[in-house]
This record gives structure tokens, C-alpha cells and sequence, in this order.
């Protein structure tokens, strides 16, 4: 008989939930491929010491902050998809749900806490009676550097590579990166209402 992946011990020394660490590195490997790698060399670390209940509890909160840190810096995601990722991390590897319920998305330098609107870069452009195709604004946004292309492993594409759009750093100005609907482990832009006339006045300067 097989090992159960979430074991739950109730009662003694040594209570707690403890979980395979192979649930937790699927699940990283899940959100991005390039997280593979990292994942394996923490995991292993943590779980290769020994460990009171304490301690494991300890060091699986820990690797939802080394998550949360991978997201912000390398995927540039925006907060409410980050703390949904993190919520479904808690709830993988057994963790309290110590989570707000949910985050503000605002461009920088907004200053009343709440969240703004956002559409599809095809929509706005639509919106805002512009004849050019999502793809066409793309590839001129990329002159910018407000948007970047980023590849994910998949069988189907050509080469077993799959290119998508993200916003960059400087592109979160503009918008947020939050989960393709399509696709969990790529990246779909969504650009602010409210900064969308600026970012029309940036596309008239490329050439």
C-alpha cells in the first residue's frame, strides 16, 4: 500500500500535517517551469534535517515566502494573483490560512487603497476606436519595454516552446500580469482604464 501524499497526525509528540514533498514541488513546477529547479534545492534542504512538528510547520511557511518572492520579482504578477497562488499553496501543503481575502491591483502612486478596473489590451483598443490588432500593439509596446515575451515548455507548440506576453516592470505603470484563463502557468496582461490614454500617447512616439 502506498504512502498517502497529505498525512494527518493527531495527537503526541509528534502531531501535525505532513505532506510529501513531491505535492509541493508538482505544484511549483506547475505555476512555472524555471521554479524547478529552485523548488528541488530548498524543499530538499528543509526536508532532508531532522524536524519536530514545530520546525516543519516553520519551514513550509518559509517556502511560501521564498513562492510569493519568485512571483513578484521574475513573473512580475500582480497582488491578487499572487495571493490566489499562495492561498492554494497553504491549502496543498497543509498550511493555516493566514492570507488576507484579497489584495488592491492599483497602478503606483495611487493613494485611496482601492483597486482599478481593468480590460484586455483588444478590448481597450476597441474601446477607444484604435484600428490596430492586440498583436500589432503588442510588438509596439515591446519597443517600449512595457511588455516582453516570455516561453513556457508545451507539447503542442512548435519546438515544444510556447511564447506569451507579460508586462514588465516598467510596464506594471500600465497594468497587471495576472494568470491566463487559458492557462495557469502563463502570464495574460491586463492594462488600467485609467492609464490607458497615457500608454496611447507612448505608442504614437515608436516608429
Amino acid at each position: 500500500m502506498g504512502i498517502a501524499p497529505v498525512n494527518t497526525v493527531r495527537g503526541g509528540a509528534e502531531q501535525g500535517t505532513y505532506v510529501c514533498k513531491e505535492l509541493v514541488f508538482a505544484y511549483a513546477m506547475w505555476i512555472s517551469p524555471s521554479f524547478h529547479l529552485k523548488v528541488i534545492r530548498t524543499f530538499d534542504r528543509i526536508t532532508s534535517a531532522p524536524q519536530t512538528s514545530s520546525g516543519m510547520a516553520a519551514d513550509k511557511m518559509q517556502a511560501g515566502v521564498i513562492l510569493l518572492g519568485f512571483m513578484r520579482k521574475e513573473l512580475n504578477l500582480s497582488n491578487s494573483s499572487v495571493l490566489g497562488a499562495c492561498q492554494k499553496l497553504q491549502e496543498a501543503v497543509g498550511l493555516p490560512n493566514l492570507a488576507p481575502q484579497y489584495a488592491i491591483d492599483a497602478p503606483a502612486g495611487a493613494l485611496d487603497g482601492s483597486s482599478r478596473p481593468t480590460l484586455a489590451l483588444s478590448a481597450l483598443l476597441k474601446q477607444h476606436g484604435i484600428r490596430m490588432t492586440a498583436n500589432q500593439a503588442y510588438q509596439q509596446l515591446a519597443k517600449l519595454g512595457v511588455v516582453e515575451h516570455r516561453e513556457r515548455y508545451s507539447r503542442s507548440a512548435i519546438n515544444g516552446i510556447k511564447k506569451f506576453w507579460s508586462l514588465t516592470a516598467k510596464g506594471c505603470m500600465f497594468g497587471k500580469n495576472i494568470t491566463s484563463p487559458a492557462n495557469p502557468r502563463e502570464t495574460q496582461p491586463h492594462f488600467f482604464e485609467s492609464k490607458f490614454p497615457e500608454l496611447l500617447k507612448l505608442l504614437d512616439t515608436v516608429h
